[in-house]
């Protein structure tokens, strides 16, 4: 199994992005960079992910703004569980950070893997700078519009998760139970692989208000689907067919949108990447990216 080192701070001037550079096993192929989605941290990625892909591939993890141990933006005020707080940034200075950590590592062209809200950033980065992106993969993630409809229920948990309370200490049971309303039908995690998880994350770092704040920036982002036309890379989605935060029309709406895009479905599963689905992505990712580099 791959091991993840300490994560280095760059600090880029407006912003310092917590990041892990993995060497490959057999050097050769382009870099793979990870955004991941809403509060989630570089280390949570699958282990098979960079164990597959690590043997061609330098492996890029980081730590969103305001998740993880990268740079935390200035306080807001919380207030009804439906008010957004305010913003303080959107997901275009999002994908600029993600940019700049690039630049700074001299990374001149790479392969961008983004699991929600990561598939949103990574979807900006691939359409305002296509020649640095050799191929796109976005995990239950949208399409371009700005809301994405999720389920009333799991809304209310979203919800919940901005209680006053949880600003102090995290409620690992509650967690649980609201990552159990985002798994589907079939390929769900136990109770004890949520648990797991989120001990393993919250322990490394804690971010209430960065999650409110990264929620805000989702919200204020403009509707990207005239955008997205001018991605020309090879793109995938990866969508389940019963995903409460994103709906499998939503991932179908940017393959439409997307010249050279394609999507692949898979059957019964939510909005997570739970360890029994782990390599159900894996496949089509892999493939994806061994196409995109012999025939680019």
């Amino acid at each position: 199994m791959t091991a993840i080192p300490a994560f280095s701070v760059a600090d880029l001037g407006h912003v310092a992005i917590a990041h892990a550079l993995l060497p490959a096993d057999r050097p050769g192929g382009l870099p793979v960079v990870f955004v991941h989605g809403l509060s989630m941290q570089g280390p949570e990625w699958p282990a098979a992910f960079l164990d597959e892909l690590g043997a061609d591939h330098p492996i890029l993890l980081l730590d969103n703004r305001d998740a993880g141990l990268s740079s935390a933006f200035g306080p807001v005020v919380l207030g009804e569980p439906d008010a957004p707080p305010p913003q303080a940034y959107d997901l275009f200075d999002m994908a600029r950070d993600v940019i700049a950590l690039l630049d700074r590592l001299g990374l001149d062209r790479v392969h961008l893997v983004g699991y929600s809200m990561g598939g949103r950033i990574t979807q900006i980065i691939a359409a305002t700078e296509p020649a640095r992106v050799a191929s796109l993969t976005c995990l239950s993630s949208t399409g371009g519009r700005r809301q994405v409809e999720a389920k009333a229920d799991v809304r209310d948990a979203l919800g919940a998760a901005r209680a006053e309370r949880l600003l102090h200490a995290p409620d690992i049971e509650l967690f649980v139970a609201q990552s159990r309303l985002l798994d589907g039908t079939a390929l769900q995690a136990s109770d004890d692989e949520h648990r797991r998880r989120i001990t393993q994350a919250v322990t490394r770092s804690y971010r209430p208000l960065g999650t409110g704040r990264q929620m805000a920036a989702i919200e204020s982002t403009m509707d990207r689907r005239e955008l997205l036309g001018r991605i020309t890379c090879p793109t995938l989605f990866i969508h389940g067919t019963a995903d409460p935060v994103v709906a499998l029309d939503r991932a179908r709406e940017g393959v439409e949108r997307i010249p050279n895009a394609r999507l692949h479905v898979i059957e019964g599963l939510g909005h997570l990447i739970t360890e029994a689905a782990t390599p159900l992505f894996l496949a089509p990712l892999a493939a994806h990216i061994r196409t995109a580099e012999a025939t680019g």
